[in-house]
Order: C-alpha cells, then structure tokens, then sequence
C-alpha cells in the first residue's frame, strides 16, 4: 500500500493559488469590467467559483491522497464524487429557485420566459457546472498523481544512489586488500634479495598505505594525487620486475586541480599488466601511458603474454581486479568511458578512456 501523500505549506499555498486563478479570477474580471453583468449574475459566477474550488481542495487535500493512492480505495473514491456532484448539481438550483430564480444575463432580465425555457436554463446548469464540477475533481487527482510519480521517482532515484554507494564501497573493500597482499608479497620476496630494496619498498608503500587511507576513502579524488599514486606503485613493483622484462612507463604530469577521479580506478589496469606479464623466449614488456587531452583522460597498459594466458579473461581468471574496474566504470560513468580489453598471443592490451568532462562534472557534484 502506497503511503498517503503529504503536503508542505509551499505546496499547499501554490495549489491554493492555481484553484484561485483557475476559478475565481474570471469572475473578478466580470466584477471589475465596465460593461458588467448584473451583480446577481456576478454573485452566481463567484458562488459556483467556490463551488468548484471546494471540490477540488477536497479531492485534492483529504479524498484522492487517502482514498485512490492511500487506501487504494478506487471504487470508494468515484462513489463519493458522484454522490457530491449529484446533490451540488440537485440542491444549487432548488436554492437559487427559493433566492429570487437562476440568474439571467442582462440583456434577458425583462423577457418573460415559459416553463420550458426555465427547465432549459436548469438543465444548461446542470450539464455545464457538472461538467466543471467534474473537471475539477479531474484536475485534483492529475495534480495529485503527478506529485506521487515524482515522489515514487525521487524515491527511486534515492534507493538507486544507495545501492550504487553500497556497490561500490563493496568493491573498494574487495579491491584495497587485493592490492596489499600482492605489495606485501613483493617486500616479502626482496628482502632475501636486498634488504635495502625491501628498505625502500617497504617506504614506497607506506606512502601509498596514507593515500589509501586519507585519500582513496573518498568518493573521488584529484586526478594529480591518483596519478602520483600510480608512479609509486610503478616504482614500488619495479623493485621486484625480472631484469628481462623491459617495463616503459609514460604519466603525464597533470596540473589541472579541477580533475577528480575514483581512487584506484586505474590502479587496477596497471597492476594486472605486472601481475601477468610473460616471459617468451628470456624477453618480456610492460607499457604504461597515461595522458590527459582536452577532451579524453588515456589509460594504456599492455604487457607480454603467451599462449598459455589466453583466455584468462574469458574463463574468469583475470581475478576481482578487472571486473570490479568494469561495475565501477559502469556504475560511475555511464555512457563517458570506453574500456578495451584484447588479448592474442603475444600481449594482453587494456585501454580505458573517461571524458574530462565526466571527470569535472564529477567533481562538481561530489562537492
């Protein structure tokens, strides 16, 4: 059951401004114009004005809300208003009948007129103010629907924001220990080859630990910290790089403080290109590019593979690591990104491209 609809008071003062020009402002033109009707025919218009502005604040404010969206009470709603309608439409003309007659336009006031022509005039009020009696009670429950679809619609948009934040604080969780164990085996590995290595790595990743915990909790942060982010992990893993790996690492150095990105976005492709890269006939490689133009931020990755990893990416062995990058980029920057991934026999290629444009817009609203 869909809750009752509530109304603020800015809500309410604007309906009650709408009811006002729709229904009253009409007849306070005739009021005020020089060639007037009667004032009789003046106090009829401004009597049935009221008429129709208190169905329609009825419908709006108690009737529709808790019978057709409250209660979902459809039948119980269209009972009432035909009740309404019929005694307003039965017991205005009997009074206007004891109060001197049904008003008549100035030019008709001294022509007699027979039984029939006052059974026409009841039977033309009757079509024409039911009919707007009608009318209003349509429009209360248009207003009124209209403003439960944009509630509904905000209230989806809300779980659908929520969800997403959910999603993606799962993926950080998945992804930040991922990348620590890996930078921890590296240490592991060099300290029996050399201890000061293992010294600076070990400095190396203490800085990286800070941006993981000061920086990468936000939702997004500059695209300068990331990228420097990136050159200490490059650095860091170097340490560890077999000697017949040729790695080749090209980051623009990027000044623009108003580039904000999700933290460890890109971090993702670089550290799969270390973790499976291959050594065919005592040679392998590694390159990375990143570079920001006008219009693209550029993430290109490729390292060597064999035939052995072919298909990794299909049988799901890439690990966490590219699919969590592939939800995030679909969650955060819709139709504003490209991702590629091509594998054959000789390297394993990944090249991300995020407009700046979603980078700053971003940014915008993350503040």
């Amino acid at each position: 059951m869909t809750p009752p609809i509530k109304s603020t008071k800015a809500g309410t003062a604007t309906v009650l401004l709408l009811a006002f020009l729709l229904f009253y402002f009409p007849s306070m033109l005739a009021l005020f114009s020089q060639d007037s009707e009667p004032k009789d025919m003046t106090t009829f218009n401004i009597l049935m004005a009221t008429c129709y502005t208190g169905i329609f604040c009825v419908n709006y404010f108690f009737i529709v809300p808790r019978l057709f969206f409250g209660k979902d009470n459809k039948y119980l709603f269209f009972i009432i208003n035909i009740i309404l309608v019929v005694i307003l439409c039965s017991l205005l003309p009997l009074w206007f009948e004891a109060h001197g007659g049904m008003p008549r336009p100035r030019h008709m006031q001294k022509v007699p007129m027979t039984y029939g022509q006052h059974l026409m005039g009841y039977l033309r009020f009757i079509i024409r103010d039911g009919v707007m009696m009608i009318l209003s009670i349509a429009l209360a429950y248009a207003m009124r629907a209209s403003k439960a679809r944009e509630e509904m619609r905000s209230r989806v948009l809300e779980l659908e924001a929520e969800r997403r934040n959910t999603e993606l604080m799962s993926l950080k969780a998945q992804l930040n220990p991922h990348f620590l164990f890996n930078s921890l085996n590296n240490i592991y590995a060099l300290i029996a080859i050399d201890s000061e290595k293992a010294q600076e790595s070990l400095h190396e990743l203490s800085n990286m630990l800070r941006f993981m915990i000061y920086d990468a909790e936000s939702d997004t942060v500059s695209l300068t910290k990331e990228m420097k982010f990136i050159r200490d992990f490059t650095r860091l893993m170097s340490l560890r790089l077999n000697p017949s790996v040729n790695l080749t690492c090209k980051l623009q150095e990027i000044n623009d403080p108003s580039l904000h990105i999700t933290p460890l976005l890109i971090l993702t492709l670089v550290e799969n290109a270390f973790k499976h890269v291959a050594i065919v006939d005592n040679k392998g490689f590694i390159n990375i590019e990143i570079s920001v133009d006008d219009d693209w931020l550029l993430c290109k990755v490729t390292n060597s593979s064999s035939t052995e990893k072919i298909g990794k990416l299909e049988k799901g062995c890439s690990g966490v690591g590219l699919r969590n990058i592939e939800k995030q980029l679909q969650l955060l920057y819709s139709d504003s990104y490209k991702l590629i991934i091509e594998e054959d026999t000789s390297e394993f290629r990944s090249e991300l491209k995020i407009k700046v444009s979603a980078l700053r817009t971003l940014t915008q609203s993350a503040k």
